[in-house]
């Protein structure tokens, strides 16, 4: 997979070695991946440097767990390419959520926002929130055709 005519992006599952750079990458947006395990993540390489790395989370339905790109490569498809393999790798799916405090990149990938209210119907925990009026992050959802975002 390529997303910009000067990268040679390759998508592929992660392997125990990337343990630490995908936590490195991951808290550089001070993303939580407790819960996680190094084989839930895809990851997005150049030249064998992972710059790129998303998780989806198959509970009671498909979630976009984490999802993170290098601050030195924003910009140029990389994100898109990991929602992309998340989107193939689901089979039989309708829907692809995402809970986030960045709405915008998930709008632009083709994702609609939902109402806070629904946060409370789809996830127990935020059902279960004591911080629920204040909470910062918005609901987003996908609608899947034949394992493509379109």
């Amino acid at each position: 997979m390529t997303c910009d005519m000067t990268y040679d992006v390759k998508i592929r599952k992660a392997h125990n070695e990337d343990e630490v750079a995908i936590e490195v990458l991951m808290s550089t947006y001070f993303l939580d991946i407790e819960g996680t395990e190094v084989d839930d993540f895809i990851v997005a390489t150049i030249d064998g440097r992972i710059i790129g790395a998303a998780c989806l989370e198959t509970g009671k339905f498909p979630e976009v767990h984490s999802i993170a790109v290098h601050p030195n490569h924003r910009g140029k498809g990389i994100g898109r390419l990991l929602l992309d393999a998340l989107v193939s790798d689901l089979s039989g799916e309708k829907f692809l959520f995402a809970r986030t405090t960045s709405p915008v990149f998930f709008e632009k990938a083709g994702f609609i926002r939902l109402d806070d209210s629904e946060k409370r119907e789809i996830w127990d925990d935020c059902a279960q929130c004591n911080r629920f009026n204040t909470c910062k992050q918005s609901v987003l959802r996908l609608e899947i055709k034949d394992n493509t975002r379109y």
